[in-house]
C-alpha cells in the first residue's frame, strides 16, 4: 500500500480540538471520526470524540494482521474498554451511555482486500462510492431545514443565523437520545452501529465490501465531506463551492450543520488516497 495522499482538518482550525484522525500501518489503514460529545465529560481536557479518537489511533496499529473484520471491531472496542479501565475512567462513564465516546470507522485491510465500514464515513473505489448514511442524521436535516425556513419567514436573515446556529439547538435537544440507541438492534431504519467499547455493533450494521481485483486505488474521508472524490483538490474545491453558495447549508446542500461563525467548515474533515 502507498499513500498518494492525505488530509486532516478540524472545524475549529486547533489541531487539538479535530476528533477526526487517519492512521497508516504495513497492514491497514483507516479514518477514524470520534462523533462529537453529548456530556460535559471530558479525559485530560478531551471531549468525547477526541478521547476515542486518541485511543483507537492507539489500537489499529496493534491489530492482528491475521484479524478479519469482526475480530478487528471485537479488538478495537476490548482496547478501547480496556483503556477506560486502566486509566480510571471506565467508573465515571459506565453508567449513562451520553458519556461515552463513540466513532465511525473505515478499515482497509491488506490482506483481506476488504473495506470495512462501521458508522458513517466513505470511500470511493473505480466508480463505486461506498457510503452509510444514517436516518437518524437525515431526521436531524429535516429537522433544522424546517426550522430555518420559520426564522426566515419571521424576520431572522441568513447571516444571523450563520452568526448565531439557533437552528441546531433544536436538533440538539432530539439528539441527546443519540447516545442510548446506538449499537441497539429496534429492527427500525434509525439502528446504526460505531464502536464504543460497551457494545458490540450486530454484523448486520456493518458493511464488509471485498474490493474488485481491478481496482489499484481508494479513497477514505470523514463526513466533514459531502462525498468522496478522486482527488483531494476536488473534495476541497466541492466544499468552498457549497460554502460560496448555500452557507447556511439548507438549500442544495442541506444538512444537519453549516458554515457558522469561527468555524473553518461545518465539521473536522480528513482524506486519503492511496494504492493498493
Amino acid at each position: 500500500m502507498k499513500v498518494i495522499e492525505k488530509f486532516l482538518k478540524g472545524k475549529f482550525n486547533k489541531e487539538e480540538l479535530c476528533e477526526d484522525g487517519i492512521c497508516v500501518t504495513d497492514d491497514f489503514i483507516a479514518v477514524i471520526d470520534g462523533v462529537s460529545s453529548q456530556s460535559q465529560f471530558k479525559y485530560e481536557n478531551k471531549k468525547l470524540g477526541k478521547i476515542i479518537c486518541d485511543i483507537l489511533l492507539e489500537a489499529i496499529p496493534k491489530l492482528d494482521s491475521e484479524f478479519d473484520c469482526y475480530q478487528s471491531i471485537d479488538f478495537l472496542n476490548d482496547y478501547v474498554l480496556e483503556f477506560y479501565k486502566k486509566h480510571d475512567i471506565f467508573e465515571k462513564i459506565s453508567d449513562d451511555p451520553a458519556n461515552q465516546p463513540s466513532a465511525s470507522v473505515i478499515i482497509y485491510s491488506k490482506k483481506y482486500n476488504q473495506i470495512w465500514l462501521i458508522g458513517d464515513c466513505m470511500a470511493l473505489y473505480g466508480d463505486n462510492i461506498l457510503e452509510n448514511k444514517l436516518e437518524v442524521d437525515e431526521l436531524y436535516t429535516k429537522i433544522r431545514i424546517m426550522t430555518i425556513e420559520y426564522f426566515l419567514s419571521t424576520g431572522y436573515t441568513e447571516e444571523q443565523l450563520l452568526e448565531e446556529d439557533i437552528a441546531r439547538k433544536f436538533v440538539q435537544n432530539l439528539s441527546k437520545r443519540q447516545p442510548y440507541i446506538r449499537n441497539k438492534i429496534y429492527n427500525s431504519k434509525y439502528d446504526y452501529a460505531v464502536i464504543d467499547g460497551f457494545n458490540k455493533p450486530n454484523r448486520k450494521l456493518i458493511k464488509c465490501i471485498d474490493v474488485p481485483s481491478d481496482i489499484k486505488e481508494i479513497v477514505f474521508v470523514s463526513d466533514g465531506y459531502r462525498r468522496p472524490f478522486a482527488t483531494l483538490k476536488e473534495a476541497e474545491e466541492n466544499l468552498k463551492y457549497i460554502k460560496e453558495v448555500d452557507p447556511l447549508c439548507y438549500k442544495k446542500f442541506a444538512y444537519e450543520r453549516g458554515f457558522y461563525k469561527n468555524q473553518e467548515s461545518y465539521d473536522d474533515r480528513s482524506y486519503i488516497r492511496f494504492e493498493i
